[in-house]
């Protein structure tokens, strides 16, 4: 996480300047934005170089360059101060960075924007850990301990689908009804998250790499009309072989086309894999960018040594080497294929899901 903090007061820049310190020891980038006329008050040597910066641009302008970056945003000061200066910029709690105000005797620490999804809650609890603050979390699941299906999504890298769902899930667990659980990686999970249970209900969470909810009632055995949020970890692989010079518009039409018949979310890929001498392929490279999809690149010797039944082509193996190389590519690091070769435009296209474990034994 990339972190700003700012201060506007002697005191508020000194405790700035300590949080600043405790939080860079971390995993985190953070750095205090602090007053000039206040840089008396700080070590500019040793730990604290290239922590702390001074402040030269308005309130409203750092808080738009802090929104743009998306940036962590920790105001030492009054909420009224962090209040008006996000309130221009504050348009999804889906998007929007998690924003903190910690009063300037450190007393508390408050989230008061994208405390789940965003991390605001587990920021100003970490806050509370480096100064012995008291974090004031107000979010209804939280206040009541009670599973947050947001943050249980953020936590597990998993995307939320359906926002009106998710909040129909939440009101559902507030309201004490038991909410439906359901993972389609489960392999000695200890359980089910509080307020769920493991009977189909009229409100339902689904892990799936399935792009839609029309195949839970299938997949569970369920019978009526229900409400399902799935949830979608990134887990697939998609493995492609193409000619030499292929359009870009065309490799992703046939990849997409190949998830689309299959129904397989977009949203679960997290690689794009072929074989080594595609590395400079621009079609693949620009694939890749465009849906953040991790690139793995095998020698014809690796794709050879994947086990399994492949749809094996003469053709492909006096060009390349290895008779196929979509199917063996997406099933190198294990896995269990989705579905086979699909041909079309110079493109084949294969996909496999590998193993996907939910961090969930907290949430019991």
């Amino acid at each position: 996480m990339k972190i700003g903090i700012i201060s506007f007061t002697a005191r508020g820049t000194r405790l700035c300047c300590h949080l600043a310190s405790r939080l860079s020891g971390g995993v985190d980038e953070c750095t205090a934005f602090v007053p000039e006329r206040y840089s008396d008050t700080y070590d500019k040597t040793g730990d604290m170089e290239g922590v702390v910066r001074c402040q030269d641009m308005p309130l409203g302008q750092w808080t738009k360059t802090m929104f743009l970056e998306q940036r962590a945003m920790v105001f030492v000061g009054a909420v009224g101060i962090a209040v008006r200066a996000i309130a221009p910029f504050v348009r999804d709690k889906m998007t929007d960075p998690p924003v903190v105000v910690v009063d300037e005797a450190g007393r508390f620490s408050i989230p008061i924007l994208s405390g789940h999804v965003g991390g605001a809650n587990a920021l100003a609890s970490r806050i509370g850990e480096c100064i012995g603050a008291v974090p004031v979390i107000t979010t209804a699941t939280d206040v009541n301990g009670l599973f947050a299906v947001d943050v249980f999504a953020a936590e597990n890298g998993l995307v939320l689908t359906d926002r009106e769902a998710a909040k129909q899930v939440s009101a559902r667990i507030l309201d004490g009804g038991n909410v439906g659980f359901f993972n389609e990686f489960e392999g000695g999970e200890p359980g089910v998250p509080r307020g769920c249970c493991k009977n189909p209900s009229e409100y339902n969470i689904w892990v799936t790499v399935k792009d839609s909810s029309l195949e839970f009632e299938r997949s569970v055995g369920a019978v009526g009309s229900l409400h399902v949020l799935r949830l979608i970890p990134q887990a697939v692989v998609a493995g492609v072989g193409c000619r030499r010079g292929v359009e870009p518009f065309i490799l992703e039409r046939q990849v997409l086309e190949g998830f689309r018949k299959h129904g397989i979310d977009p949203a679960s890929v997290k690689a794009l894999a072929t074989i080594d001498i595609k590395k400079e392929e621009p079609a693949l490279l620009a694939l890749a960018q465009k849906r953040g999809w991790t690139l793995r690149f095998y020698s014809a010797a690796e794709l050879g040594d994947v086990g399994g039944t492949f749809t094996e082509s003469a053709f492909v193996e006096q060009t390349v080497g290895i008779g196929n190389v979509c199917e063996r590519a997406c099933m190198a690091e294990g896995g269990r294929l989705l579905f086979g070769k699909e041909a079309g435009g110079g493109v084949t296209v294969a996909a496999a899901v590998e193993p996907f474990k939910l961090d969930i034994e907290k949430y019991i």
